[in-house]
């Protein structure tokens, strides 16, 4: 699956996830809080393939799929540059000590799973739109 596909199936999923708790009178918090890890293997199985292993995408106590991409993630399925006769697919904007780069095949793509900046409650609070397409409008690069 490229990106561009993951990016556009998961905001269709969280969009459908939201208006059905915004049907119910859901404030923000409760929202945010319907995302939890825990809360979301139980109720929203089809949200997340590692759901139904009941395993994390990251190795943290407490786990918000809220966001479940990261808003400093910069992706174009056709390279967002070169670097060394490297294909790069994706990058991330703060450099995150904790990412690393795979490559394969003379195309680069960044791993993420050491950082967890977007799935703490505070960070979701503080980047907060009920319109996962917003929070993420910059990721896609074309």
């Amino acid at each position: 699956m490229s990106y561009l596909e993951w990016f556009e199936n998961h905001g269709n999923k969280h969009l459908e996830i939201v208006q059905k708790l915004q049907s119910k009178h859901y404030t923000k918090e409760q929202i945010i809080d319907y995302f939890s890890f825990d809360n979301m293997c139980k109720n929203e199985s089809d949200f997340c393939y590692l759901y139904a292993q009941n395993k994390k995408c990251h190795k943290i106590t407490y786990l918000n799929c809220y966001m479940c991409a990261c808003p400093h993630f910069r992706f174009n399925d056709n390279g967002l540059f070169e670097k060394d006769g490297v294909i790069v697919k994706s990058t991330c904007t703060i450099d995150s000590k904790k990412a690393i780069f795979s490559t394969c095949s003379g195309v680069s793509h960044l791993d993420c799973s050491n950082c967890t900046v977007p799935h703490s409650k505070r960070f979701i609070v503080q980047n907060f739109s009920d319109d996962w397409f917003e929070i993420m409008k910059k990721c896609k690069r074309d």
